[in-house]
């Protein structure tokens, strides 16, 4: 199992958290102390010594960022984003990696719904139409934006429990 983040703050006092504001508290309630958090502001670029940081406000049903990190020294470009209902606003074009959510495919989960809601089952999947990036939507966003020699790993995905 892996440490939790109260553990590593005190094994680790040197561990710095990149967070934007909306995390500050929430750190701070586990532990962490504030010396060790730095606040990143959506938009903005970070030099943090061998990588550059830009956070990305992602649209969820609370606050998130996705980030673009680029490994200075090769020149190596990753968007990391998950939990977002849409890419739409996002550049990232030739980017060497990306981690970008893929959570459902929109048909199989519209299917889940309609087979819940005949069974009068709870339907959480009604809230992942709005707030989860679909099968689909990842497609059209790395079309768009991945290069011929760029690596794209889903994640995130949904899994259905039986």
């Amino acid at each position: 199992m892996p440490p939790t983040i109260k553990k590593l703050a005190f094994e680790r006092p040197n561990l710095k958290f990149c967070v934007g504001k909306f995390l500050v508290e929430t750190l701070v309630k586990l532990g962490v102390e504030k010396r060790n958090i730095f606040v990143l502001e959506n938009g903005k670029k970070y030099d943090l010594g061998a990588i550059e940081v830009e956070p990305i406000l992602l649209e969820h049903d609370v606050p998130n960022f996705g980030y673009k990190i680029i490994f200075k020294k090769d020149n190596y470009k990753v968007l990391y984003c998950v939990d977002t209902a849409t890419l739409d606003e996002i550049k990232a074009r030739n980017y060497n990696l990306y981690l970008v959510e893929s959570n459902y495919n929109k048909e199989e989960l519209e299917q889940r719904i309609i087979k819940k809601k005949q069974n009068g089952e709870f339907t959480y999947e009604d809230r992942v139409l709005n707030t989860h990036l679909s099968e689909e939507q990842w497609k059209k966003f790395m079309l768009e934006n991945a290069g011929e020699n760029s690596e794209c790993i889903k994640i995130h995905q949904h899994k259905e429990r039986t």
